[in-house]
C-alpha cells in the first residue's frame, strides 16, 4: 500500500499552470519562449500563446520550479511573471 501512495505522489506532481510571459512581438518570439522552457528537465509541455502573452506549462513540481522557468524565460530576454494561480 505504501507503494501505490509513492506512485500517486509522483504522478500528482504535475502541475499545469499559465504564466504571463512579457516582450514577444512575433510567432519567432512565442518560439524561443516554448524552446527555453521545454530544455528544462522536467516541463513536460509548453504552450505558448502570443495573442494573449501567456505559457501554458505542465511541468513536475518535484523536478523544476517556476524560478527556474523564471531565469530560462528571462535569460531569452523576455519577461516571466511568476504570479501564483
Amino acid at each position: 500500500m505504501e507503494k501505490e501512495n509513492q506512485n500517486k505522489s509522483q504522478s500528482g506532481s504535475i502541475v499545469e499552470e499559465n504564466f504571463p510571459i512579457g516582450g514577444m512581438t512575433c510567432s519567432g518570439c512565442a518560439n524561443s519562449v516554448k524552446r527555453s522552457l521545454t530544455k528544462l528537465e522536467g516541463v513536460k509541455s509548453a504552450e505558448v500563446n502570443l495573442s494573449d502573452a501567456s505559457a501554458k506549462v505542465a511541468y513536475d513540481s518535484n523536478a523544476v520550479t517556476p524560478a527556474q522557468m523564471q531565469e530560462a524565460v528571462e535569460t531569452i530576454g523576455f519577461k516571466f511573471d511568476r504570479r501564483k494561480s
